[in-house]
């Protein structure tokens, strides 16, 4: 077992403070200088200096916060990151349901703003804009000085927290096709941020890219866009954008061009006739490099022949579509192009109900990414009753949830008896399979959790929090999961840029020990520590004793 220390590296630290193997032999690969502090002197200071201290008594939390934070403050360029108070916002206005357009226009006009809050009963509130206001103006509608706000007023109103990142403001707006948000505080609404004032921050900055999805006019500029949005990755990992920062604005973007795409291929007279949904990492808005495709379809029970020939013309092409765009395919072929994935809304229940009746690690797969599953386009209802069956079916099979979390103890966690690093030699380097050895117990752990407590969240994070929030993993226990699972997929999206660069392809899960710093080899131990508790944690609570 080799561990590898790099420039400003240290070592010795866990061995004084009796943390450490104290049997353990270092070798230097090539010329050094390293310099040595004497035991006496480096515990004086760890009991006279608290934030010498802090620094090695520190959780894996607050020394990756730490790198976060050393990141961002030198590279701080990047607008999207910044809060929604520190953009211009417009004035807020706000009336009774009974006021009338004359008054609310002349308000608008006193306090220039575009738009105005119209308060209903029970706190619910809707919004009229200068837009809404244009489009009464030519319908030449009589009275129109006099019309009561709550004839007008649009409902339900979309909002943004004050301290949320604007990057989630852009993708608000984008998602519901809106020009402005109501911008609210702990104690009240503060104004409105409006799409304009946004993207004059945004200019020339990574926001432009979610605008660019929008106007997409045809394949080929969905395909130009793919590789945009490799250029923002790698932008927004450069400048220290945690990852599952980064995985949301990127699933947020992908989806938006899978949807144009339909668009694009899908008959118009079938939009209504079907269902077409992303699983998997994609399903859990946790892909970041396109590595592969997981995607499915539901259509309607009573389609004609004909209809259902159109739909196997669009499957196929919007296949060979997305791989134009950067989306490998399936290995599996876990893809609508393959009937197993393209079945009406009656045979695709059934399908579900045979996983359970037939169980096979094939089977509890399937479940685990339709478990992950989110509509991309048409009937979303339809996907919710196939949940509804999967969890149907797991409340009647009472061994499902245990054989299913038996998959979380399927790789071993590589770290080594005295807490060093394992790893595999490939082409001469060493190197750690990151999403085996600790990315997929985390997240079909924490997928096992979710489902047994009734979770329909879909995304990791989101679903930790859930857990925290039902008292099943207390606060500290899952903020450093989801941490810990942050920092892996940070080393993943860094290995798989690399790769990138090389010119692979597909890249895949390994990364280089080599190419790791001395800090992140000391927190990529730490992480497969948690890790490695959090398989006991399941082996425990599903009782996977006996089973592998």
């Amino acid at each position: 077992m080799t561990y590898r220390y790099s420039v400003r590296g240290f070592f010795g630290d866990t061995d004084i403070l009796g943390e450490g193997n104290r049997l353990a032999h270092y070798e230097v690969q090539e010329e050094a200088i390293a310099y040595k502090l004497p035991a006496k002197l480096f515990l004086q200071a760890f009991e006279q200096n608290h934030d010498f201290a802090h620094f090695f008594n520190s959780s894996i939390v607050e020394k990756l916060n730490r790198i976060h934070e050393a990141v961002q403050s030198a590279t701080s360029t990047e607008v999207m990151m910044d809060t929604v108070c520190s953009a211009p916002l417009q004035p807020y206005v706000a009336l009774d349901k009974e006021s009338t357009l004359h008054h609310a226009a002349q308000l608008m006009v006193e306090r220039r703003t575009d738009a105005c809050i119209v308060e209903f009963k029970d706190a619910e509130i809707g919004i009229v804009t200068s837009t809404d206001i244009l489009k009464l103006l030519a319908k030449n509608e009589p009275e129109l000085a006099s019309l009561r706000l709550d004839e007008l007023a649009n409902r339900p109103v979309q909002t943004v927290h004050e301290f949320d990142y604007l990057f989630n403001a852009l993708l608000k707006m984008t998602r519901f096709q809106i020009d402005r948000l109501v911008v609210r505080g702990d104690q009240g609404y503060r104004g409105f941020l409006h799409q304009k004032d946004l993207m004059s921050l945004f200019a020339n900055q990574s926001g432009l890219v979610l605008l660019k999805v929008e106007q997409a006019q045809s394949v080929a500029d969905l395909v130009v866009l793919g590789e945009q949005i490799d250029g923002l990755i790698a932008n927004l990992n450069r400048k220290g954008i945690k990852t599952h920062y980064i995985a949301k604005l990127v699933n947020e973007l992908h989806r938006k061009m899978i949807s144009k795409l339909v668009d694009f291929l899908l008959p118009e007279h079938l939009t209504d006739k079907v269902c077409i949904f992303v699983m998997g990492s994609e399903g859990r808005s946790e892909q970041v490099i396109r590595t592969d495709q997981d995607n499915a379809l539901i259509y309607a029970d009573d389609l004609t022949e004909s209809e259902l020939r159109e739909l196997e013309a669009f499957a196929t092409s919007f296949i060979a579509a997305l791989q134009e765009m950067g989306f490998p395919p399936c290995p599996g072929d876990i893809m609508l192009s393959n009937s197993d994935w393209r079945m009406n809304k009656t045979t695709f229940m059934e399908k579900v109900a045979g996983w359970f009746k037939n169980p096979s690690d094939e089977n509890f797969m399937h479940a685990a990414i339709l478990f992950d599953a989110e509509t991309v386009f048409g009937q979303g209802s339809w996907l919710n009753q196939l949940k509804q069956t999967l969890q149907h079916e797991k409340e009647r099979y009472s061994n499902f949830l245990r054989l299913f979390a038996v998959s979380v103890l399927r790789f071993k966690t590589p770290i080594g008896f005295f807490g060093g690093l394992v790893a595999d030699s490939e082409s001469g380097h060493e190197v750690i399979d990151i999403k085996k050895g600790g990315i997929f117990s985390i997240v079909h752990g924490v997928r096992c959790y979710a489902l047994e407590s009734g979770i329909e969240k879909t995304n990791t994070h989101w679903r930790i929090k859930a857990l925290m929030d039902a008292g099943v993993f207390d606060k500290e226990f899952g903020i450093e999961l989801g941490e810990t699972l942050n920092f892996l997929n940070t080393l993943r999206l860094e290995s798989m840029l690399h790769q990138l660069a090389d010119g692979i392809e597909v890249p895949d899960n390994k990364i280089r020990l080599s190419e790791l710093s001395h800090m992140q080899q000391d927190l990529l131990k730490q992480s497969f520590t948690v890790v490695d508790d959090f398989k006991k944690r399941i082996s425990h609570h599903f009782a996977l004793d006996g089973l592998l």
